[in-house]
């Protein structure tokens, strides 16, 4: 598509190895403008990543900022295991599965995702119902 960008494969192998390397994630999705092909020149490079080590969030800052030395563009790294549900649900949605070192635990990981969304959603029901029928959050 004219006037948007892709990730080219020495991008995308860049990525692979760079995280591997810093934090061995068994997950790596790419999200935002670039999975959805809308990527502009000055958009960034959002990456989402799981891993059975500790990783704070320092680390993931620093790995990002090398990650944007690498590839010349700004980067944006999350942990998925530290951001909500909402967040993650819209990361497996829409996002590109770059690296997988296990699939069925993928498939596991996307799903209780899933599951844990609708819940969520279950929970809160009643609450939006409430400021539907006030027609304010606060009060009312």
């Amino acid at each position: 598509m004219e006037g948007y960008f892709e990730l080219n494969s020495e991008q995308i192998e860049t990525i692979i190895h760079t995280l591997r390397k810093s934090v061995a994630p068994w997950l790596i999705i790419l999200f935002g403008s670039y999975a959805k092909g809308r990527a502009r020149g000055d958009s960034d490079i959002d990456i989402a990543y799981l891993t059975d080590q500790v990783v704070n969030e320092y680390q993931t800052f620093c790995m990002a900022q090398g990650l944007a030395d690498l590839l010349g563009k700004s980067c944006d790294c999350i942990n998925l295991k530290l951001v909500s549900t909402v967040f993650q649900v819209q990361v497996v949605g829409y996002g590109k599965v770059l690296y997988c070192q296990d699939e069925t635990r993928r498939k596991y990981y996307f799903l209780r995702t899933y599951k844990e969304y609708a819940l969520l959603n279950e929970e809160r029901e009643p609450i939006l119902k409430r400021i539907k029928e006030r027609g304010t959050i606060y009060g009312g």
